[in-house]
């Protein structure tokens, strides 16, 4: 089944994507991809929705499928996903912070 199939058979929260999807990527800061299995936390979400991660690729097919769940964490903006990431909290302490404020 692909990716996009699997999105229309269930949508997974931002917090789901961060505890599961991101098993497969090492955790990284300052930039969205290494270009090889690291990812900031919101590159893992774009992935998750998309982007294959190359610094060359079109990151624009997945953010905008990522924006409607973005919106639903109650964050305010993707700066704070990326402030988390970058002083070091860990994947899961995000999804734990984002279940936390409770609109996810």
């Amino acid at each position: 089944m692909s990716q996009q199939q699997q999105l229309l058979k269930q949508e997974l929260t931002i917090s789901e994507i961060l505890r599961t999807y991101s098993k497969q990527f090492r955790q990284i800061t300052e930039r969205y991809s290494d270009g090889h299995n690291g990812r900031c936390a919101l590159g893992v979400i774009w992935s998750y929705f998309g982007w294959d991660g190359s610094p060359d690729s079109d990151m624009t097919m997945g953010i905008k499928a990522a924006l409607p769940t973005l919106a639903k964490t109650g964050l305010g903006d993707d700066f704070s996903i990326i402030e988390l990431n970058d002083t070091g909290w860990s994947f899961d302490e995000i999804a734990d912070y984002i279940d936390r404020i409770g609109n996810n």
